[in-house]
């Protein structure tokens, strides 16, 4: 597993906020997107919002640390209107679309020995972000640097290494300390900074791991993210719905615990039986 690069301590909220994002929204998010936020990875699709001189814009972004001369910095990766795949083939097109890193030829500029700029043809390595609709690619060379290294410490064959070129995850077998043997997966993701990431388990764990997606409602201390179709929105614990509380209500009794959900209930209600009343004595007044 690549190590920490960032602590959520450190976290730039002033910047984040200045987005939109408030402190609470980003500590509420889950572990699995605080622990991919410090490797260097990036967040899920969260709504964001930029002040303009005509009003306020309200938008869709993923974003992720770096690091710079003043400090942490946040860099995002807006969700695009439309996304052009016509130059793939049917197959590469549905390889993408699963989620796959596929190497295909695509266009890229290349400078000449003359200096002149031109569109070239080249193979890369090729990856759909579905959720902000992004092709990326790198060409082979630098990501199959990569491979090599991992492939001499992990000694991988010729045929692991063809796997990776049509999208597939490799799984091998190495000694713990106990001396038994445990899965360990190698898959290409072009979201990282090696490209090659390598995860302690099977297939279906590297999946979970990399590929992980936000729950339909992801509880924190303050407030709840929730995710309808790949849209995250966030709600503040005095604006939870009867459907959230029932939602918090049921995780709680399946481990165990004591739910706040009747509570919330019952503070929710107190404010709408004094609006209720507040009506009443104003319709009463009008009369």
């Amino acid at each position: 597993m690549e190590e920490k690069r960032f602590h959520r301590e450190d976290y730039p909220l002033d910047i984040l906020a200045e987005f939109g994002l408030t402190e609470e929204m980003i500590y509420d998010l889950p572990e699995f997107v605080h622990e991919t936020l410090e490797r260097g990875g990036k967040s899920p699709l969260l709504p964001i919002c930029v002040e303009q001189p005509f009003g306020v814009t309200h938008a869709y972004a993923k974003f992720c640390l770096i690091e710079t001369e003043e400090g942490l910095d946040v860099m995002f990766s807006p969700k695009l209107k439309s996304i052009n795949l016509d130059a793939f083939s049917e197959e590469e097109r549905q390889a993408l679309l699963s989620g796959k890193v596929i190497v295909a030829e695509v266009d890229d500029k290349a400078v000449t020995d003359e200096g002149v700029e031109e569109m070239q043809r080249i193979q890369a390595f090729v990856q759909l972000d579905r959720d902000t609709n992004g092709v990326i690619y790198t060409p082979t060379q630098v990501i199959g640097r990569n491979l090599n290294a991992v492939a001499t410490e992990y000694e991988l064959s010729g045929d692991d290494l063809n796997s990776f070129w049509k999208g597939g995850l490799v799984t091998l077998y190495e000694e713990n300390r106990q001396g038994q043997k445990e899965p360990v997966t190698i898959g290409v993701d072009l979201f990282t900074d090696t490209g090659v990431i390598v995860v302690p388990g099977t297939a279906a764990k590297w999946e979970n791991t990399v590929r992980r997606v936000m729950p339909r409602y992801s509880f924190g201390n303050d407030g709840c993210w929730l995710n309808k179709d790949g849209r995250l929105t966030y709600v503040p614990e005095e604006e939870f719905t009867k459907d959230i509380l029932d939602e918090l209500e049921r995780i709680a009794k399946l481990h165990g615990m004591v739910s706040e959900a009747h509570e919330l209930r019952h503070a929710i209600q107190e404010p709408r039986v004094h609006a209720d009343n507040t009506e009443e004595e104003q319709h009463q007044l009008v009369r």
